[in-house]
């Protein structure tokens, strides 16, 4: 079975763009075998990226509000996959390498067992990911149905770029504070706001994250990660092994030569890594 292409070029023509898109997205999954079908987008300046467009398979779970205003670095891996490669396709999550473990642990918690992520490129800068996901079981595209969705994605890129004054495309709203991030609890997920980290401490292969109201949950995400993942204007790594939130630092000791911050809500005082304290500084206006 083939695309029905006039059927694509219909849809994309609409004057609801993203009804038309979904339906692309809905016809392309159904017939290369997909149980997710998703579009993601790149603001100008490629700072941030947000899931905007979704289908799901009967029985399958979304989870396009969970992608809103994540910043590209968390993605960096997967952007230089692209890049290299022309595509990605993931046969298997859990292989994924060691580099990538932020990633492999975002992708698990969605329950995807493989993926498929093509690039769109608009002045050699990335402009949008079209691309599937497999939870059911495991999938390898073949390269007829990758290239089938190649040319659905420029289409579906194409339709998008044009939606707007002057061709210009207007990125959803996003508020920092308003995001939530996904942590573990037992086989689970619990999803907790980006304003209550107050800290994240590495543990051997893994890290612990602190939440107001003394919480803690441990994350498979290394401290290297969570860099990618924060905001950088909100949090601060300290040494090696810690990552505060910014506006949580109470006091800051310079005594003897060593330097130590207080937070808010902590009980004793983290010392600074020397080669961190020129970003201590300037994050705190001293």
């Amino acid at each position: 079975m083939t695309a029905d292409w006039k059927s694509v070029a219909g849809w994309l023509l609409q004057a609801d763009v993203d009804d038309g898109v979904s339906h692309v997205l809905a016809h392309f999954g159904r017939l290369h075998g997909a149980d997710r079908a998703w579009v993601i987008r790149y603001d100008e300046a490629f700072t941030h990226l947000w899931n905007t467009h979704e289908w799901t398979a009967p029985g399958i779970r979304g989870h396009v509000e969970d992608v809103q205003g994540v910043p590209v670095e968390a993605g960096v891996w997967l952007h230089e996959e692209m890049k290299r490669q022309g595509h990605l396709m993931i046969a298997d999550v859990a292989t994924m390498p060691k580099r990538a473990r932020g990633l492999q642990a975002e992708f698990q918690r969605q329950g995807i067992q493989s993926l498929l992520a093509l690039p769109v490129y608009r002045e050699d800068r990335l402009a949008f990911q079209v691309g599937y996901d497999a939870v059911r079981q495991p999938r390898v595209w073949p390269e007829a149905e990758i290239a089938e969705l190649k040319d659905a994605a420029e289409l579906i890129a194409k339709a998008l770029r044009a939606r707007g004054s002057g061709g210009r495309m207007g990125f959803p709203t996003f508020a920092p504070e308003d995001r939530l991030v996904h942590l573990r609890v037992g086989v689970g997920t619990v999803a907790i706001p980006l304003s209550d980290i107050r800290r994240i401490e590495a543990d051997g292969d893994y890290t612990v994250v602190h939440a107001k109201g003394g919480r803690r949950n441990t994350e498979r995400r290394s401290v290297r990660d969570w860099e990618g993942i924060l905001p950088k204007d909100q949090f601060i790594r300290i040494h090696r092994g810690m990552i505060v939130r910014a506006d949580a630092i109470q006091k800051l000791d310079r005594g003897g030569g060593r330097w130590r911050v207080t937070l808010v809500d902590g009980e004793h005082p983290i010392p600074v890594g020397r080669v961190y304290r020129a970003a201590v500084r300037i994050h705190l206006g001293i």
